[in-house]
């Protein structure tokens, strides 16, 4: 799985190795659940932001290299990034923070949503998955299933267990 910060200043190169720009949005369509592709802000001085589609990428590792580029406009993932997504009852449940996506099929399977700092902490922040979620104008919709998991992202628990750890020995 991929985060959104995998590729946010990543180098983009075209085929022939000649240096592009470097990657500094990623484009969304949120309705199909995918990442489209990859804004690109330019070395070049007057050329500004190019779109390379997901179709368009060689290959990707610490640089990404890429056949053709567009000048075409997209919804990109800064569009709704801190966008506040609110439950069936309209209570704000947190904020869009992150996209989690297939890093060869770029379908996107979750978002990860913040809670507020002091509640990140204590108990982590919480992943939605897409296909509960309706994209609005100002918020997102979470409607959660029936199911009875939840999913959420607690690093802070390794840095608990290891300090226990540390302090056992």
């Amino acid at each position: 799985m991929f985060r959104t910060k995998d590729f946010i200043l990543m180098d983009v190169c075209n085929t022939k190795g000649k240096k592009i720009g470097f990657i500094k949005d990623i484009l969304i369509d949120f309705n199909r659940g995918e990442v489209k592709g990859f804004a690109i802000s330019s070395y070049k001085l007057f050329q500004g932001t190019i779109c390379v589609l997901k179709e368009n990428i060689v290959s990707f590792n610490k640089t990404m290299v890429i056949s053709k580029y567009n000048s075409n406009k997209y919804f990109k993932f800064s569009d709704m990034r801190s966008m506040d997504i609110i439950n069936k009852s309209g209570d704000i449940v947190g904020m869009m923070e992150d996209i989690l996506f297939h890093e060869f099929t770029f379908k996107i399977y979750g978002v990860i949503v913040s809670t507020g700092f002091v509640k990140n902490l204590i108990s982590g922040k919480k992943v939605f998955l897409i296909k509960n979620m309706i994209l609005g104008e100002e918020s997102i919709l979470y409607y959660k299933d029936n199911s009875k998991i939840d999913l959420i992202s607690i690093p802070h628990k390794l840095f608990t267990e290891v300090g226990q750890h540390e302090k056992s020995i």
